[in-house]
């Protein structure tokens, strides 16, 4: 009972914001000539032939590429439009000077994996426009992991619908990242590192699930939300069966510009890029907020290696549903995660310093059998991570730091990392500069406390790992 009234106050508060959203004078109206929508990309003044804002998007785009991965528009019709873009990259991955055995806090020896491969690590080929009504947005797109071939889940089909009510919100339905931290506003591949958060990122955030949500800027162009209703934290290779029957995975995440646009134009769903690629001659601030609550089961639980995975784990690593020893040696088999986020960022003159503080609270822990006697009824984890980087020429080379920690019950990890991206088409291309780049990069770990083949990350591994990639995106 505890259980479903809390389902039902999400129900409740979801439904509110949907009302109070609606009544916003500006959020009721819609000229297709100024919006175009997240999922085909940005504002018509950001086309490869400088189209003047204003203009119809049917018939004037037709062959043309749009930044911001909107991709190549190949099909214009009165009933709708098509888009393809991509992203894709190659890696060489060093991380041979791990140390080889880690121990996880109740002192159990583990091997730590590590690799010297070079892989197309990753490809993500996406369709998308409107069709019928200028309104009603699709999404579809393949996502192969390559790191993983052979598993089973290395590879997803997925997609999403959307409605734009006004120029201001729209609904979705469908596979969606829930914005439980600033990496899943929906900046990527516009991080830093080519594909890689830090290690308090990836240990913290929720992931991609089916579910409804609703976002827009009903108040005014310098605040972004995005509030989702889900299955749960991640349903990517997760069959329906094997979830519970309540729909009680709630994300929300606010953003907003502080000070001038952090994001660039037409961007500000995305949160705006990591990095000041964009070279702010004005200070630009930035801040976010980010809340996060599930019910979470032992059998809705995708695999280690599944694409676009993230598990709930221990600080020392371990897959909390996976460890009986931390419970007394009871079988878990249901909690209650919450995650709550925020962040600040800062960009002048090619400069960007960007941080984020996480707090994660689990309890409510149920148990298949006998329930154990425990010496504590929840747990506590917190990190924090920092992000500084500097144009060094440009719009064609960066350099930056990444420095990430988490402390928890069962251990204290950390990382950090250097690098250097090159962009070889920035000074010649201001509006394409950005997606195609070279990076090299050194990272430190210590007891690191995630880990699989997606990621350059091994579970329990202590020391360094090098890695260069190429990235394309368009």
């Amino acid at each position: 009972m505890k259980k479903q009234g809390r389902i039902h106050r999400r129900y409740a508060y979801f439904l509110t914001l949907i009302l109070t959203l609606g009544t916003s004078a500006e959020a009721s109206i819609f000229d297709s000539n100024s919006t175009y929508g997240e999922p085909v990309g940005v504002p018509l003044s950001q086309t490869s032939k400088d189209i003047k804002f204003g203009d119809k998007p049917a018939n004037v785009l037709y062959g043309e590429l749009s930044p911001e991965r909107a991709g190549f528009r190949v099909a214009n019709t009165e009933l709708g439009t098509l888009n393809i873009s991509l992203w894709t990259y190659a890696r060489y991955l060093n991380s041979t000077g791990l140390d080889p055995i880690s121990y996880d806090a109740s002192g159990n020896e583990r091997d730590v994996t590590t690799r010297n491969d070079v892989q197309l690590s990753k490809i993500s080929l996406q369709f998308k426009g409107w069709v019928f009504d200028e309104k009603l947005h699709y999404l579809v797109y393949v996502w192969q992991n390559n790191n993983n071939w052979g598993n089973d889940s290395s590879s997803a089909f997925a997609g999403n619908l959307q409605y734009l009510f006004s120029n201001r919100l729209k609904v979705g339905a469908g596979i969606v990242g829930l914005p439980s931290g600033r990496s899943m506003e929906g900046a990527h591949p516009r991080f830093n590192r080519v594909d890689v958060r830090n290690m308090a990122e990836e240990f913290f955030r929720a992931s991609y699930t089916s579910g409804v949500w609703i976002e827009g800027t009903p108040f005014g162009d310098d605040m972004y939300f995005r509030s989702v209703l889900a299955n749960n934290l991640n349903q990517i290779g997760v069959d329906f069966s094997k979830m519970d029957e309540t729909i009680d995975t709630w994300s929300t995440g606010i953003w907003w510009n502080v000070l001038g646009k952090y994001a660039a134009e037409g961007m500000g769903w995305s949160g705006g890029n990591y990095g000041d690629f964009e070279n702010h001659q004005n200070v630009a601030v930035r801040m976010g907020v980010h809340y996060t609550t599930s019910g979470e089961t032992a059998q809705g639980q995708p695999g280690v290696d599944a694409i676009l995975n993230s598990q709930i784990r221990l600080s020392d690593g371990r897959l909390i549903f996976k460890s009986p020893d931390v419970f007394n040696g009871g079988l878990l088999d249901k909690l209650h995660y919450q995650l709550f986020t925020a962040d600040a960022g800062l960009k002048y003159k090619g400069l960007a310093l960007e941080g984020e503080f996480f707090y994660r609270y689990l309890n409510d822990f149920h148990f298949l059998g006998a329930t154990p006697a425990l010496s504590f009824d929840s747990l506590t984890d917190t990190g924090f991570s920092f992000q500084p980087s500097y144009m060094l020429i440009d719009k064609t080379l960066q350099t930056y730091l990444s420095a990430s920690k988490i402390w928890g019950d069962f251990g204290e990890p950390w990382d950090t990392s250097v690098g250097i991206n090159y962009f070889p088409f920035g000074a010649s291309n201001n509006k394409f500069g950005r997606q195609m780049r070279f990076n090299a990069d050194a990272m430190y770990t210590e007891d690191s406390a995630v880990g699989n083949g997606s990621i350059p990350y091994s579970v329990g591994g202590t020391g360094w790992t090098f890695s260069m990639s190429a990235e394309l995106w368009f």
